[in-house]
């Protein structure tokens, strides 16, 4: 009796097991935004042949490839600069007295506005951002913290941070100014 006892409480045991095992994972797949968005889909923006990129929504004018980058042939060439919040934005200055037009860092509700919210890696749609880096993005908001900090924009998952240390060098954006 002892012996079908503890079997059956082995059974149990193992069945409790495979079926805690079986159903964990709680995490839906993660998509990727190459991968929801069809290759030639701009959404709703309107790009031009000077790698400008219009949101109609809000109408913010974006330059389509990272700071650092050139827009040739449609296509972004060269490398993203990866440079501190403080150089990001004396280049967004340099740029805009080189090409007649007031260029910036985006705010954070700027960056927030182009992000996919369903899809990753980046969660920007690339058809619009040519080649787009995926890591964290300056942007001109300042942080709540102390002046050292300043805040980011994750564009793999989308997500803002204020507690950039404003020294460390990250790629960015560039929109123009209204």
């Amino acid at each position: 009796m002892v012996r079908l006892l503890t079997n059956g409480c082995i059974v149990i045991v193992i069945t409790l097991l495979i079926s805690l095992f079986a159903g964990c994972d709680l995490h839906e797949p993660e998509v990727k935004c190459e991968d929801q968005i069809k290759a030639y889909d701009k959404q709703d923006f309107v790009t031009d042949e000077l790698g400008m990129a219009i949101d109609p929504k809000t109408g913010t004018r974006w330059f389509r490839c990272s700071g650092g980058k050139r827009f040739v042939n449609y296509r972004c060439q060269g490398e993203a600069l990866y440079l501190s919040w403080d150089e990001a934005t004396a280049y967004a200055k340099e740029f805009s007295e080189k090409s007649g037009i007031k260029w910036r860092l985006p705010t954070n509700q700027e960056m927030k506005s182009i992000i996919q919210p369903d899809c990753i890696a980046p969660a920007i749609n690339t058809n619009v951002f040519l080649e787009a880096e995926v890591a964290n993005h300056w942007t001109s908001s300042s942080s709540l913290h102390q002046d050292t900090f300043r805040c980011s924009l994750n564009t793999y998952s989308g997500r803002i941070s204020c507690r950039q240390a404003r020294v460390i060098n990250q790629p960015f954006m560039l929109v123009r100014g209204r």
